[in-house]
């Protein structure tokens, strides 16, 4: 396993007239489960190229614990790749496939065998090794696919290309689980490139959204969340994403926009608003982080406590917002005006995060 870096690093295709990666600043450090986040033409492949040693940078360097590794094939790296779609030899058993590798290195039989005891018996598929790819279910290959990405005991780092796109629905959950629960036990450097912002969330220690070619955050699931330092990670993160409106809308100085999640609300919406405009009281003052609005309409998500709760979009003087919590006991229907109040927001100026606000 290696610590990874990326200093200042840049890559043009030949004959383009921009970059499709620009001046990435980035460190993984040695065993992290790390998730490369993006759009498609974010970059995400590209980047994932370089990794893998199929690209070239530009400019700036990739280095393996300090050691710049730029122009270095992957095989001479020992980084491994697991794909969308699973790669195994259909002619060979499961424990001919997870021995591959080592034998294509002129392994002793030893460390090979000792290999495969070990890797069937964290990915818990011992049951399967002498099956033909052709007897197994797509998770089933999914899994024997990363086994032949760790066969190596001293791979520097697996990368995980969209490694779920092909997996049923209901078994995701599954295999995600599955690789995280390998990764920490094993403690090797994963970085798991994709456009699921569930699949990133849940599997990685600290997930970078890449957008345009840059690097946008690099943070843990929960700074993201809770954190933007940019309004694209706020639009970007979550479902829904951050609502967005103008700083003096909700009272705010020193900022030009405000973005809250949807249940950063008070509890309980108050009904019947006085005015229209944000924040207004029966006696003309503001309220710092209220908004009126109506009501568009209701998604009920399920209860607590045993009333309603879910999501409501309003229709404000700035635009449309969703705002998630307890739902009145009185039934709301579209046209119905309430006013609701933030218990915190982030300031942006020129999309970049200012500071965090607290109302309550």
């Amino acid at each position: 396993m290696a610590d990874i870096s990326l200093n200042d690093l840049s890559f043009r295709y030949p004959g383009a007239t921009d970059e499709t990666l620009a001046n990435l600043n980035l460190e993984i450090a040695n065993g992290e489960a790390h998730a490369l986040l993006g759009a498609s033409g974010a970059g995400k492949t590209t980047l994932l190229n370089i990794l893998s040693g199929l690209l070239v940078p530009t400019t700036g360097s990739l280095c393996f614990d300090g050691e710049d590794v730029s122009e270095l094939s992957g095989r001479r790296r020992n980084v491994a790749q697991v794909f969308q779609f699973p790669v195994l030899y259909e002619s060979l058993s499961v424990a001919e496939n997870l021995a591959f590798p080592l034998k294509t290195r002129k392994a002793d039989a030893t460390l090979i065998s000792q290999r495969i005891d070990y890797i069937c018996k964290e990915l818990e598929i011992d049951d399967i090794r002498a099956r033909k790819p052709a007897t197994l279910s797509l998770f089933q290959k999914q899994l024997v696919a990363v086994g032949k990405a760790l066969a190596w005991p001293d791979v520097s780092m697996v990368l995980l290309d969209e490694p779920l796109t092909a997996v049923e629905p209901r078994t995701k959950w599954r295999l995600r689980q599955t690789l995280r629960r390998v990764q920490a036990d094993l403690k090797v450097t994963m970085i798991y490139v994709t456009h699921d912002q569930t699949e990133a969330l849940t599997f990685a220690d600290r997930v970078s959204i890449l957008s345009a070619g840059g690097i946008v955050q690099t943070g843990t699931p929960q700074e993201l969340y809770s954190s933007p330092t940019h309004e694209f990670v706020g639009h970007f993160v979550g479902s829904p994403g951050m609502n967005f409106l103008p700083a003096e809308a909700l009272g705010i100085s020193g900022v030009e926009r405000a973005g809250f999640r949807p249940e950063w609300v008070a509890p309980g919406f108050l009904e019947g608003a006085e005015a229209d405009a944000p924040g207004a009281t029966s006696t003309g003052g503001v309220i710092a982080g209220a908004i009126t609005g109506r009501v568009l309409r209701t998604r009920i998500q399920g209860a607590q406590q045993g009333k309603p709760f879910g999501l409501i979009t309003l229709a404000t003087a700035h635009g449309e917002i969703a705002i998630q919590g307890e739902i009145p006991e009185s039934t709301l229907k579209a046209g119905d005006r309430l006013k609701v109040q933030l218990t915190r927001c982030v300031g942006y100026n020129g999309q970049r995060k200012v500071r965090d606000i607290e109302f309550l």
